[in-house]
């Protein structure tokens, strides 16, 4: 008696689904709204076709994934197509910025900052090579832009004191430029 009822339930049409293995909503969703989701990447945001339509696909992706937290689907898209066009197109413009073609490139440091960053390598050799109290006294001097007095209250010293300090770690500074400028 059992074995009919098998035989029965094999010869049952099974309900069709789309060869996609997706919804017939989701076949319906894509057919109406990928050519407009191509012309938003390609016309306001100038992304080549071929990468708009990667975008599109990406895009259809992930509302196939969250489609059921969709409360209206238009919106979704077009907010989704907006954003992964405006994330590929900060990953352009940092992957041209580094690999350019111009002549010269952008990327390329100019003389005025190579110069800047030999300065400062040498400037930082230069205080590591005075000392910490030295290095102290013309940082607040120079950097901070303090007097002599104000240096002089917060070492308990005066004025003079400083300004003789002040005047033995400029030749310790120069001693120790010379010095890196020999051996460079």
């Amino acid at each position: 008696m059992q074995e009919p009822r098998r035989e029965a339930e094999r010869t049952r049409p099974q309900p069709e689904t789309p060869v996609s293995g997706a919804p017939a909503g989701f076949e319906e969703v894509y057919l109406r709204y990928a050519t407009r989701l191509r012309k938003i990447a390609v016309r306001k945001f100038r992304i080549p076709v071929t990468e708009a339509e990667s975008l599109v696909h990406d895009v259809f992706a992930t509302y196939f994934m969250h489609a059921a937290s969709v409360r209206a689907v238009e919106p979704y898209l077009i907010g989704a197509i907006c954003n992964a066009a405006r994330h590929y197109m900060r990953r352009a413009d940092a992957t041209d910025a580094l690999f350019c073609g111009e002549m010269p490139c952008a990327a390329t440091p100019d003389d005025a900052l190579l110069d800047e960053i030999t300065r400062k390598l040498l400037l930082s050799q230069l205080l590591a090579g005075v000392g910490s109290r030295c290095r102290g006294l013309l940082h607040s001097y120079y950097v901070s832009g303090e007097t002599t007095q104000a240096i002089a209250d917060v070492m308990d010293s005066t004025p003079g004191t400083i300004r003789v300090f002040l005047h033995k770690c400029r030749k310790r500074a120069l001693t120790a430029y010379r010095s890196l400028v020999e051996t460079s």
